[in-house]
């Protein structure tokens, strides 16, 4: 029969948090170390550490100075010494040490793979006999379930969403209510919704004029009918426009 592998420290390869240098290079790059390892059981237990300790290494540190490559363009009539003495000066290894720390795992327990600073404080609440993080709003979420053929609830926001969302038509919004196109209706000169009552994207709505169109009669007159100034001028009664 097969064995159970407990949760304990176990040795793994642990990469080692290097800094990203230029022209520098690290070595070892990785270390081996007891980190937990192992099985819990239930689905809702990992194996997570328990007591933890710092550990510092002390690795080579290689930093590689490049010079320019101005010397490349040189005539060929240079000798073969000259171009090994200045391949030489184009590269200097300066080698030192660097401290890096990581974490050894010294005791290990089977606890939540939730845990409570993964919550959100605001809309929920940490049980850890559940090891989970339930929504504050239960009263919503229960009516979202009785809806459960158009919507679902979702607990990392703890909001009630409709399953199938759809792009509405010119004068009409998808309402998370009725999970369908609503019209929009026109109060105070803005386009607002009929269900949720507020302002869409303060859009002003255009009103159609309420003057009537103003028609101008088309009159075909001859030039010689047409009065002239002079003509205007003697006659008193009648009054001067132009």
């Amino acid at each position: 029969m097969a064995t159970m592998a407990t949760c304990k420290p176990e040795v793994r390869t642990v990469e080692l948090d290097l800094p990203s240098q230029a022209n520098t290079l690290f070595y070892p790059t990785c270390v081996r170390l007891e980190q937990c390892g192992g099985c819990c059981y239930g689905p809702l237990l990992t194996c997570r550490p328990k007591l933890t300790k710092v550990v510092r290494f002390k690795v080579l540190k290689t930093v590689v100075n490049r010079s320019s490559n101005i010397d490349s363009a040189r005539s060929r009539s240079d000798s073969r010494r000259q171009r090994r003495r200045r391949r030489r000066r184009r590269r200097e290894v300066v080698p030192s040490f660097h401290v890096v720390e990581a974490i050894k795992h010294v005791q290990c327990e089977c606890g939540c793979k939730v845990q409570e600073q993964d919550c959100n404080p605001t809309i929920h609440n940490y049980l850890q006999s559940e090891c989970a993080c339930v929504c504050k709003r239960r009263d919503e979420k229960a009516k979202c379930e009785q809806q459960s053929s158009i919507k679902y609830w979702d607990n990392d926001s703890c909001a009630c969403y409709c399953r199938k969302p759809v792009d509405c038509g010119t004068g009409e919004f998808f309402s998370q209510d009725s999970c369908n196109c609503e019209r929009l209706v026109a109060r105070g000169g803005f386009a607002v919704d009929t269900v949720e009552g507020h302002v869409e994207r303060s859009r002003p709505f255009e009103r159609p004029s309420r003057r009537r169109p103003v028609r101008i009669p088309l009159r075909h007159e001859s030039l010689s009918n047409r009065p002239t100034l002079l003509n205007i001028l003697h006659s008193p009664r009648r009054e001067i426009s132009f």
